[in-house]
Order: structure tokens, then C-alpha cells, then sequence
């Protein structure tokens, strides 16, 4: 079967399973913090089914057709890039005009940009705050991971993530290297702070503040809106776990299955770190983390270059 076959099953099937580690990860959170919290790991489910059906859609009187259409535009980008993931055609090379690096790079910038215009478009203070936020975490996180990006395709000399992907199981380029293993490091972290994790987001801030433009939504377009989140959450994820950890398996279904639990584990893993690291002030955080993990993306660029 082609790829594009692929890419729609692997992004219909990460949307439905998404929700039940979300509802687990939401369980985790309130019991380590002493709450008694959803009833269900299915909350997730019914919390979207629940905003679909509701009607009567709330829309800001001075709002334009940007706002009113970015949480399909949200969600489509989102979409595209964990189609983008070679999950289930990492032996595909034909594929190679989709999963690129450089596309998953040009749509996290259209995410950013679309977050950020609605924002500004529905005319809350609230909303616009929140989309500053978020430009803000794209000012720290960004330059880390496209840094290690960089190296990564240095070393693998192209950047065509199923290439990428078949040097690193050869062995041609791996962790022996050690630039490669230093990247690792500083784009896990990045991969950690789009998970929209402590301390660098607040869930008790989650609609006022931190959510942006998702304050400013109801009913289904704010269903489609947390489900898009959540589909970055897994985009970026999946783009640490396809470069630096990919799966042996040539199999679509096996690859696909084997993704979805270490996604799984990443995502309920992180709530643990979540609830256990101290919390910051953003500013506070950043100038705490992002410096050390741009210190550790830039050393493994001059590990690139002197040849380590």
C-alpha cells in the first residue's frame, strides 16, 4: 500500500488513542497531588464528546474569519506534521518528500503562526497574552531543537527522516558518535517543554492565561482546539523517538502499535517529572534550563565540527 495510506492511518489512529493516556496521565497528576480527579482514564473521551455536541458557538464581537477558522487550520498542521513521522512507511525512501525534516520545521512555524495571529484576532487580553506565551517558548525551544536538527543532518548527510532513520538502525550513525549523543540530550528537553510541561506550564493557569486563544473557544471548536494541542504534544514526541530511538520494525501495524506505547510512556512518564520539579516564574524557568540545554545543542554542534 502507498504512503499516503499509511500517513492517514497512523494520524487517525494517534487521535483516537491519544485521549486514554491523557485521561491516565490526568489520574497520575491528581493522586500525586493529593486530588481525587477524573473518575475515568476515559474522561479525555468523554470531555470531547461532551464540547462536540454542545452548540451555539461563542465568537468575539470584533473577531475576524482567521479566528473563526484556525482551529481547523490548527488541527490541520498538527495533522500534517505527525503524517509527516515515517511511523508506519519508515522503509518507504519514495516518501521522502513528506517525511523531511524541513517540512516539520516550515509547519511548526505555521502552528506557531496561527496560535499566535487567533490570538491576537479574538481580541482578549487573555488570549493575547497567551499567544505571546507561547512565541516566547517558541524564542527559547526553538533554536535548541533546530540546533540539534542541524547536527543530526550533518552527520546523516540528508534530511529525510526515513534515511535518517535506516543510518541510525545500521549503525552508521548512532550514539557512538558523540555530537549525535549530545544533541539527544538537548532535544529531549525540547521535546519535554512542548509537552506543555512544569515549569513551563501551570494547569491551575490553563484556561486564563496559558491556553491562549483556547480560552476564547466553545463547544466544538474548543474540542478540536485541545485535540490538536494534543496532537503537537505527540508530533514532537514522535520526532525525538524517529530520529534518536527508532523502531527495528518493518511492519506497519507493529511499528505503528510499538509508537503508540512509547508515546504512551513518554507522555504519562513526564507528569511524573511534571509533579515532582520545582516551579518557576517562565522567565525564571527559562533562564534556568534553556541556557544550559542551548549550551549542551551548541556544544554538540562544535563536537560536529572539530570532528568528535
Amino acid at each position: 500500500m502507498n504512503s499516503i495510506f499509511w500517513m492517514v492511518i497512523q494520524v487517525v489512529t494517534i487521535v483516537a488513542v491519544m485521549p486514554f493516556f491523557d485521561g491516565i496521565a490526568r489520574i497520575v497528576r491528581a493522586r500525586m497531588q493529593s486530588r481525587k480527579g477524573p473518575n475515568s482514564v476515559f474522561q479525555t473521551y468523554y470531555d470531547i464528546f461532551k464540547l462536540l455536541k454542545r452548540g451555539g458557538k461563542t465568537t468575539p464581537k470584533y473577531s475576524h474569519w482567521f479566528f473563526r477558522y484556525a482551529p481547523f487550520m490548527l488541527f490541520a498542521a498538527n495533522a500534517a506534521i505527525l503524517a509527516a513521522l515515517p511511523i508506519t512507511y519508515s522503509d518507504n525512501i519514495n516518501a521522502g518528500a513528506y517525511a523531511d525534516i524541513f517540512v516539520i520545521i516550515y509547519l511548526g512555524a505555521l502552528v506557531r503562526f496561527i496560535f499566535g495571529v487567533a490570538s491576537m484576532d479574538s481580541g482578549s487580553p487573555f488570549a493575547a497574552i497567551g499567544g505571546s506565551r507561547e512565541q516566547m517558548l517558541a524564542v527559547f525551544v526553538e533554536p535548541v531543537a533546530i540546533i540539534c536538527l542541524i547536527v543530526v543532518m550533518l552527520l546523516a548527510k540528508t534530511s529525510n527522516l526515513v534515511v535518517i532513520q535506516n543510518l541510525v538502525r545500521e549503525g552508521v550513525v548512532g550514539y557512538q558518535i558523540p555530537a549525535f549523543a549530545v544533541a539527544s540530550i538537548a532535544f529531549l528537553w525540547a521535546s519535554y517543554v512542548e509537552t506543555g510541561r512544569n515549569p513551563y506550564d501551570l494547569a491551575e493557569a490553563e484556561q486564563e492565561v496559558l491556553e491562549g486563544v483556547a480560552g476564547e473557544y466553545s463547544g466544538s471548536d474548543l474540542a478540536i482546539v485541545d485535540v490538536a494541542l494534543m496532537i503537537k504534544q505527540v508530533a514532537m514526541i514522535g520526532l525525538f523517538l524517529s530520529i534518536f530511538e527508532p523502531w527495528n520494525f518493518t511492519n506497519p501495524l507493529l511499528a505503528l502499535f510499538i509508537f503508540i506505547i512509547e508515546i504512551g510512556i513518554f507522555y504519562v512518564g513526564a507528569t511524573f517529572i511534571d509533579n515532582l520539579g520545582p516551579r518557576y516564574k517562565l522567565l525564571k524557568g527559562f533562564k534556568k534550563n534553556a541556557s544550559f540545554a542551548f549550551s549542551v545543542a551548541f556544544v554538540a554542534l562544535i563536537l560536529y565540527v572539530v570532528g568528535v
